[in-house]
């Protein structure tokens, strides 16, 4: 059996397209994973043939009834539907069920326990943006007082975990942290940091 490059592209959009939008939807609420381009692929095959399958009655209404050759265009539409916009919103679903636990939840209740979905303590703590008063140590011995929340960002890349901190405050002969003056935010580099400490707020002493 041999391939044409119109039955490669096919193919392609066909059972890889709708399993990287799937992926890519789910990657912009989830912290991504580090895998093997092969799986990747085998990971993109699934998920569109899952999609596939929750719409196999209408490609079988569009195939095999006779409605792609009387409706060309809704057929058109329809295919793209499928193929591209079916995969977001299961993308949206499969990532709010993994944010909310539900899954973990459900499998608890059966007894059983489920590997945490966030692989890495800094994505899981900084992905639940709460508000912190931040202590950052550095390697240097010097220390970095800040509130962290809204505004701030923590980089979720493995390899380069910069943080930068909203409004930065500094600690007075009293003990008590007083902000910085004209303070734009502090931009502390990942190579730097040896600790990091969040204490809670215990009143709403800081208005943003």
């Amino acid at each position: 059996m041999t391939l044409s490059s119109f039955d490669a592209v096919f193919y392609t959009v066909g059972f890889l397209v709708p399993g990287f939008v799937w992926s890519a939807v789910m990657s912009m609420m989830l912290p991504p994973r580090q895998t093997a381009t092969q799986t990747r692929i085998l990971e993109f095959l699934t998920l569109s043939c899952i999609n596939h399958g929750l719409w196999s009655w209408a490609l079988f209404l569009i195939f095999q009834t006779g409605f792609i050759e009387r409706h060309v265009v809704w057929s058109g539409w329809f295919l793209f539907g499928i193929i591209f916009v079916s995969p977001v919103g299961l993308g949206i679903a499969a990532a709010a069920l993994q944010q909310k636990e539900l899954v973990s939840r459900f499998l608890s209740w059966l007894g059983l326990r489920a590997i945490h979905h966030i692989p890495q303590a800094w994505d899981w703590h900084f992905s639940r943006a709460k508000p912190y008063w931040i202590l950052v140590r550095l390697k240097d011995g010097s220390e970095v007082y800040g509130f962290f929340h809204e505004n701030s960002f923590a980089a979720s890349d493995p390899a380069r975990r910069d943080i930068y901190i909203e409004a930065q405050f500094e600690l007075t002969h009293g003990g008590e942290w007083a902000p910085v003056e004209d303070s734009g935010g502090v931009l502390v580099m990942a190579d730097q940091i040896a600790t990091i400490e969040f204490r809670k707020l215990t009143e709403e002493n800081y208005d943003g």
